[in-house]
């Protein structure tokens, strides 16, 4: 497989007890900056956009920011690796536990040329052997632009997994050498998108192209990462967004002590 997933022990060579501690600061911190509710408003899910999670790593782990969003990765470790952040919502079931379905999806390879118009075409004429090598092609030539010019062999993606007051770190390698196996999953694929084979073991997740968005994505299964210790688990359960009505506070000026209150209650977990 292309991608390979981290076991817990893997994932603590990339992240030490430092790194963690990092993390488990940069969270609680976004807890805090969660908006508050109205007196019996439902809770709110919790956001995180997506340029903090990628300085919660840097900051973790000491890496470098590169690109702005435009380079192949996110963070470069200097004559280490490169790893690109990715953070990835789950569902729960009403006990709230995961639920046993795929994550939302993120994009490892988009297609932003004019090139788009043969995609369609491929489409058209069930060629998704076609589809397949040529985003192939386009993820090989993406990520070998890392190693030679950042003079790195390691690559990976590292993703950060939320389930309502919960944090999954986790991580896959990615073996450039494999890139070209990636096929069509014929049986499964359709007019509108190709599920692809080999990027992925199936019980982790999967990956597919997808005509109208023209990229290829990438869904994981975050109850069997969890349940075979495939993680790190952040638990803030305990966290639960005030109902609070925020223009009385302020206007009996106890802002500031629901303030220290509050900060003291999230921090002191």
């Amino acid at each position: 497989m292309i991608l390979t997933p981290l076991k817990n022990e893997e994932l603590l060579d990339l992240f030490d007890p430092t790194s963690l501690r990092v993390l488990d600061f940069c969270m609680k911190k976004t807890l805090i900056a969660q908006p508050e509710r109205l007196i019996n408003q439902a809770p709110l899910p919790i956001q995180v956009p997506k340029e903090h999670i990628e300085q919660w790593v840097a900051q973790a782990i000491g890496a470098v920011p590169v690109g702005a969003g435009s380079y192949p990765v996110d963070l470069i470790k200097e004559n280490e690796f490169g790893a690109d952040i990715k953070m990835l919502s789950c569902k729960i079931n009403a006990s709230g536990q995961l639920s046993d379905t795929t994550s939302g999806e993120t994009s490892l390879a988009q297609k932003f040329t004019s090139a788009g118009v043969n995609l369609d075409i491929a489409f058209a004429n069930k060629e998704y052997d076609k589809i397949v090598q040529d985003w192939s092609n386009i993820l090989e030539l993406k990520l070998s632009r890392v190693k030679v010019e950042q003079n790195i062999n390691k690559i990976y993606y590292i993703f950060i997994l939320r389930a309502a007051s919960k944090f999954y770190l986790c991580a896959t390698k990615v073996d450039l050498d494999l890139i070209n196996t990636m096929s069509a999953d014929k049986d499964n694929s359709t007019s509108t998108s190709v599920f692809v084979n080999n990027l992925i073991d199936d019980n982790f997740g999967n990956a597919k192209i997808y005509k109208s968005k023209k990229r290829l994505e990438l869904r994981l299964k975050p109850k069997y990462w969890v349940e075979n210790n495939y993680v790190i688990t952040f638990d803030f359960n305990n966290y639960v967004s005030p109902m609070i009505n925020l223009r009385d506070l302020v206007q009996n000026q106890n802002l500031i002590e629901y303030m220290n209150r509050f900060i003291g209650d999230v921090f002191n977990e």
